[in-house]
């Protein structure tokens, strides 16, 4: 009996999936840093308003072409419409804190304490989705928030505005994350993303057309540098929800927080600013704690 010829064995379609998720969240991390990146290298005479509507309307092709693609004539249909109200709400609140802080402090301290949201997650979930609260999560609460101090480092005395805006966005982030949790069990996400984005551009077009700033000479760099924003902030948006979406949190946490120790580097070779050994601490203490709280998160679910 002729045996048949022995075929090279195929990876699995469930590691298969988990290479594309991790590809989804390196392309959502590198996505975050050159969309930060180029927001902090824009002069800050001009107005604020002008680069955040940059930044949404730039990202709208992209959105509604892959809307299209994935929902048809459907893209635009919400179920949870007062939750969608919210998440557009506190997502505006949330990018306007992000690019204040980010035009007003060090890189790499803004994005550690932007990344902290997954501490103030675990601490704001108890309350707001009635989850229960463990011996495991009250220690990695605690040893992110004594990291969260380290990093905005009040010993010095030198706690700037854009430190509490960085603050406050990880806050913001963490509310954010709680409702798109809510958003994700009636809506799809992508639907979610082009009404966030839709509402942007408009809020932003209106407040510039109501209080006309002074415009700068439309120069190509700048005009380019919007375009690189808005697209960077679409793709940041998809590759995000749709990695966390089909993958496991303790499988993506750890490349999620690689922005960080990224942000610290471009910021030294960039714009040549040299962290404090407590901010560093302070950021492997948060990071670390965001990991532990997605593993148990992993192990409460399995």
């Amino acid at each position: 009996i002729r045996r048949p010829p022995r075929s090279t064995p195929k990876p699995s379609s469930a590691a298969s999936d988990v290479y594309k998720r991790q590809l989804l969240m390196l392309s959502m991390v590198f996505a975050a840093l050159i969309m930060s990146g180029f927001v902090k290298s824009l002069d800050e005479e001009i107005d604020f308003r002008l680069m955040l509507l940059g930044r949404f309307v730039f990202s709208l092709p992209i959105l509604y072409l892959f809307g299209w693609y994935v929902r048809g004539k459907d893209l635009l249909k919400i179920v949870a419409k007062k939750t969608l109200f919210a998440r557009v709400t506190i997502g505006l609140v949330g990018i306007c804190l992000w690019f204040s802080a980010l035009q007003t402090a060090n890189f790499g301290q803004v994005t550690a304490l932007t990344q902290s949201s997954a501490v103030f997650v675990a601490l704001f979930a108890p309350m707001f989705l009635s989850e229960k609260i463990g011996v495991w999560r009250i220690s990695a609460i605690t040893a992110g928030l004594i990291g969260i101090l380290l990093i905005t480092n009040p010993f010095s005395g030198a706690m700037t505005l854009g430190v509490y805006l960085a603050l406050a966005s990880g806050i913001n982030g963490a509310i954010l994350s709680i409702i798109l949790r809510k958003l994700g069990n009636s809506d799809q996400p992508v639907s979610v993303a082009i009404w966030h984005n839709s509402m942007g551009a408009i809020v932003f077009g209106l407040s510039i057309c109501f209080v006309m700033p002074e415009l700068p000479v439309l120069k190509l760099n700048l005009i380019l540098i919007l375009i690189i924003i808005g697209i960077a902030g679409s793709c940041l948006q998809l590759s995000f929800t749709y990695a966390f979406k089909y993958g496991e949190a303790i499988v993506l946490a750890p490349i999620r927080y690689l922005s960080v120790p990224g942000a610290i580097i471009a910021g030294f070779i960039i714009w040549y600013e040299i962290p404090t050994y407590l901010e560093v601490i302070g950021s492997f203490i948060t990071i670390s704690s965001c990991i532990v709280i997605a593993w148990r998160e992993l192990i409460k679910k399995n």
